[in-house]
């Protein structure tokens, strides 16, 4: 059992590096081409709003994680940059959906061309077998997921 224990002590310290590393290279703040210095929060809202367009707050926390109040604190920020902008949904006056600016554009396809840039370099070192390795990693984070889900139940109880 201890070294069970070992292992996945280990493990934590290598997913942790690699956040950090992973926030690092958005920090400091990064423009994207953009002009407008975005923290890495704001980055990922505006690629969120650029995958799903007329994507609404409440949906934007759901696939964020984070709170609908956190949504609309960072849209407000990019909304006074310049990035994003709130409008009204086709054929529903009451509901706001948001968008992106041209210049978010900008920015969420210069943060696309980073993530393709990092898919190009792990394609290349898994080589024929990336179909392979992906799915191993996407089933080890969503395991990773469960456990960090059920921690907050208990903290919560």
């Amino acid at each position: 059992m201890e070294n069970h224990r070992a292992k996945y002590e280990e493990i934590l310290q290598k997913i942790e590096r690699m956040v950090i590393r992973m926030h690092s290279m958005h920090t400091p703040s990064l423009s994207f081409g953009t002009g407008v210095l975005m923290h890495p929060k704001e980055i990922h809202t505006v690629q969120a709003i650029g995958r799903y367009p007329g994507i609404n707050v409440t949906k934007l926390a759901e696939h964020t994680g984070v709170t609908k109040g956190a949504v609309s604190q960072t849209i407000k920020k990019l909304t006074r940059k310049g990035l994003v902008q709130r409008t009204h949904a086709p054929g529903n006056a009451k509901e706001v959906v948001l968008e992106l600016t041209d210049l978010g554009w900008i920015g969420f396809r210069n943060h696309e061309k980073f993530h393709m840039d990092t898919y190009y370099i792990a394609e290349e070192y898994f080589g024929d077998q990336i179909e392979n390795y992906l799915q191993r990693i996407s089933l080890a984070a969503d395991d990773i997921n469960k456990i960090l889900d059920e921690y907050d139940k208990m903290k919560k109880e």
